[in-house]
């Protein structure tokens, strides 16, 4: 078996070979994002560059802290269109493939909550189409700035923080949507309400989400004035399998309860089952629609 997994994966192109790069290192950043960046740092203050690791831990925790959802620190100079524009974004795109269907103009005066359904195991899509230019966010709605919005936890990774926030990517708690949203007119967040709830339901087939409880958002939109567009991606569900087992599911959920958040227990079909089914992702953003102001 491990031989002819050798042998085929051999026989790929170049191209195949940097689309399934894209895909690893997507993946290993949730389970060594925060790891890796942390073992580098404590080697390197074993080192003659220890200096320069204690200048950037100290801004980090001083000063810089709350830039994720405050956009403490001038937020443009934070986010870069260049990064966002990797070509290396482009290969995560092409393994499945991604797109993003435009189904109405949005007007760039407008603010926006575009509320992705469903989480799937890793939010690939959301990722896709909000963090990065893979899927041309930009050129299908000119005039608006997307900031992606995810978990708080992932900004405490040091190192990792930086580059997220070059994504554009914010904290989903309150104080970072809404400061997002104050930016001027066409800036918009991305969010999956589901979080770690729709993640754990999360299997080829499904298409369960979890809404009834998670209305905060709608609050803000409520409240900003902000547009809500409804998104669904078509095949987000279907990359990875989750075994049903009754223990793992009470693990996932005390985790849940406990930290707020649970690690999937997924498998996909290759690399030790760590890459995803190659299933196309169609994200499709209905017409946004205006609530009520407070």
């Amino acid at each position: 078996m491990a031989f002819e997994v050798i042998k085929h994966l051999i026989g790929l192109d170049r191209t195949e070979h940097l689309k399934r790069t894209a895909v690893t290192l997507f993946v290993l950043s949730f389970f060594c994002g925060h790891i890796i960046p942390s073992v580098v740092l404590l080697l390197l203050i074993l080192t003659p560059l220890y200096p320069f690791v204690v200048l950037y831990l100290a801004w980090v925790l001083v000063f810089d802290w709350k830039s994720p959802k405050s956009g403490f620190f001038w937020p443009w100079v934070r986010r870069s269109d260049y990064i966002r524009r990797a070509r290396l974004f482009d290969y995560l795109r092409d393994f499945f493939p991604i797109s993003l269907v435009k189904t109405t103009d949005l007007d760039p005066s407008k603010n926006y909550i575009f509320a992705y359904h469903p989480h799937g195991v890793f939010a690939v899509g959301c990722f896709a189409n909000f963090a990065t230019e893979a899927t041309g966010f930009s050129q299908t709605f000119p005039g608006l700035t997307i900031w992606c919005m995810t978990f708080p936890l992932v900004f405490s990774a040091p190192v990792v923080r930086e580059l997220l926030m070059l994504l554009g990517v914010r904290s989903v708690c309150e104080s970072g949507c809404r400061h997002a949203l104050s930016l001027g007119p066409g800036h918009s967040i991305g969010i999956v309400p589901g979080g770690t709830k729709d993640m754990l339901e999360a299997r080829p087939g499904s298409a369960k989400i979890a809404i009834k409880r998670r209305k905060g958002f709608v609050r803000i939109a409520l409240e900003s004035g902000a547009d809500l567009v409804p998104v669904y991606s078509f095949g987000e569900n279907e990359l990875y399998d989750q075994p049903r087992s009754t223990f793992l599911r009470k693990m996932q959920r005390w985790c849940t309860y406990r930290f707020g958040m649970s690690y999937p227990f997924f498998q996909g079909e290759e690399l030790c089952r760590m890459l995803p089914y190659r299933q196309a992702i169609h994200t499709v953003g209905k017409e946004s629609f205006k609530l009520c102001t407070m």
